[in-house]
């Protein structure tokens, strides 16, 4: 059977993603490790898009956490950045509204990305740099939520490979090899559910982008993680994700580690 991703248009999706992320400045001589915890909100509504294909219109429509940072507590609103610390205000910018479109074919293959005039800066004359990231943005997201799931169709105990290059902003490109298994059948909230699991690691690749990123990402990197695949709605309910990631920043090593949660909270016909 396929689990591919599909967007049903005319309906609204509703996702709840929870990040905790500790990055161990300590091993850089600092005094404390930094923590940031936070909670995105994103809505998807879907229209029919040309040749049968789909349109799926995501939207952020709030971004809230807290960081611990040299031992403070500093809370955050994305709709109240101007009483944010000014660190995070750089880091986390106004992200509430944010949108873009994401363009599937009526075989659900991804196609393209379109609308990201809320997500660029510079106005009526939009800045290049700021055109890239955003799309950069909107890759990464769609990526998250494909993320183990295989391209070919599969069956319980199933296993295959996944491989392809991400690109970051700061550290350029990024290799992710992931070893995938089609677990089981189960039931998840009265939904019958196809689980998957995978584990990998990630490395940066020597490009010329990447020699000259700040940061790179060394190949002892790993990510582990499982998802839930809703196999009468065609979407993933739930996915978790764990990685340990290896920095290398100015040639020292900084270990970060992230936990990235997403939940389907809601699904319905919009009106």
């Amino acid at each position: 059977m396929e689990l591919r991703l599909h967007w049903e248009p005319g309906q609204f999706y509703l996702q709840e993603t929870d990040t905790d992320t500790t990055t161990f400045l300590t091993a850089l001589g600092q005094k404390h490790d930094q923590k940031l915890r936070m909670r995105q909100t994103t809505s998807i509504k879907v229209k029919p898009g040309p040749a049968g294909g789909s349109e799926a219109r995501v939207t952020i429509d709030s971004l809230k956490g807290e960081m611990v940072h040299d031992g403070l507590l500093l809370p955050f609103d994305a709709d109240k950045m101007e009483d944010a610390h000014p660190m995070l205000q750089k880091a986390v910018g106004r992200a509430s509204g944010k949108s873009f479109t994401l363009v599937y074919d009526a075989a659900d293959q991804f196609q393209d990305v379109q609308d990201i005039g809320s997500m660029v800066r510079g106005g009526t004359t939009p800045d290049l740099g700021s055109i890239a990231d955003a799309k950069q943005v909107a890759l990464l997201f769609r990526r998250s939520l494909e993320m183990g799931l295989p391209r070919i169709p599969v069956r319980p105990g199933d296993k295959w490979l996944s491989e392809e290059n991400i690109s970051f902003a700061e550290a350029g490109q990024v290799k992710v090899r992931l070893n995938a298994k089609f677990e089981e059948f189960t039931t998840r909230e009265t939904r019958r559910h196809a689980k998957i699991s995978f584990a990998g690691g990630m490395e940066s690749q020597a490009d010329e982008k990447t020699r000259k990123a700040l940061v790179t990402v060394g190949k002892d990197s790993q990510i582990t993680g499982h998802v839930f695949f809703d196999l009468e709605r065609r979407t993933v309910s739930l996915s978790v994700l764990l990685a340990v990631v290896n920095l290398e920043v100015e040639g020292k090593k900084l270990p970060v580690r992230q936990q990235v949660t997403t939940r389907l909270v809601a699904m319905k016909t919009i009106k």
